[in-house]
Formats: C-alpha cells, structure tokens, sequence
C-alpha cells in the first residue's frame, strides 16, 4: 500500500453553503462507512450495489477501507456531526488488470443528495484516476438511475450504455 496521498485533500462549499472536506479514504474509516451504509436508504443501497443488502460485509468494508492508492483510489466526504465525525459521501476507482477497465462508483447519504457532492466526488476522482493514467472506466449500472446518466452528461463525459442481463455496462473513455 502506497502512502496516504494528502495532495488529494481539499475542502468544497455545496449548493446549501455548508462546508465539506474530503479525503482519500483510510482504514480506520471503517466504522464511519459502516454509519454512511446504515444511512443510506434501501434504494440508494441498490443503486450503488445492485443488490439488496442488508448490511454491509466484513470483507466488502475490508476492501472499501484498505486501499493501495494506485491501482484503486478512494475518497471519502467527511463533515462533523453531534458525537464526531462522518462519512456522508465516497467515491472510489478499481482497476482490473485483466480486462484494463478501471471500476467507477460513488454514494452520497440520502440527506445530503442534490446539493453537488456526489458531481464533485466523480469529477475528482475521475480526475485522479486520470493522473494515475486509467483513461478507461466501467461499470454496471440500473437503466432507472437516471440521477446518474445525467450526472455524466452534465460532467460531459462520453458514455456508452449496453445493455445486458437487466443492466447497462457503462462505459466512459477519455483517449
């Protein structure tokens, strides 16, 4: 595991005006991931993960946490709430050396949606992703998360949808 990346900690005002800081990820974030997954409504749940889980698994929140600062990235939003900090918003990229596509994912709480959070976290870790040379991103994704498909429109990304098995495999190139 490389060192913790401090040049990629910045702070960002959203649309309400209140103040976030945001951060690669680290493991002992793992209790605060645990708060953001508790959080998060059943419907954000399956659209981050397609899949209705219960509760978020021992080795998934491993992974989430433990990361090698390379070939995966993880931001993480953090704010300061009544008994300390938490995680309202993360954005991650994993890159699969076996198919050269590099894995894009990002959550954000439900209180804290439509404020321009989640459109930062993407656009950065995009961005990091990019330093780091990944110019190829995929993902699965709901054909209903509309909130996302206009996400990457906005950001101006070029996006290809496939369909396939009830989902799109999404994929986003910057060559």
């Amino acid at each position: 595991m490389n060192a913790h990346p401090s040049s990629c900690e910045f702070r960002l005002t959203l649309g309400d005006g209140r103040a976030v800081f945001v951060r690669p990820i680290a493991p002992n974030d793992a209790p605060l991931l645990v708060d953001l997954f508790n959080r998060l409504s059943p419907q954000s749940i399956y659209l981050r993960f397609l899949s209705r889980l219960s509760g978020l698994p021992a080795d998934m929140l491993h992974h989430f946490t433990h990361v090698d600062y390379d070939r995966e990235f993880a931001l993480a939003a953090v704010v300061a709430e009544t008994g300390g900090d938490a995680v309202i918003a993360v954005s991650r990229y994993s890159h699969d050396r076996d198919t050269g596509i590099t894995d894009l994912a990002v959550a954000v709480r439900d209180d804290w949606q439509h404020l321009g959070l989640g459109r930062e976290m993407l656009a950065r870790i995009v961005a990091i992703g990019r330093e780091h040379g990944y110019h190829r991103y995929g993902s699965m994704m709901d054909p209903d998360n509309t909130a996302i498909r206009a996400l990457l429109h906005e950001l101006g990304y070029r996006v290809k949808y496939t369909p396939r098995d009830g989902y799109f495999d999404v994929e986003i190139r910057f060559d």
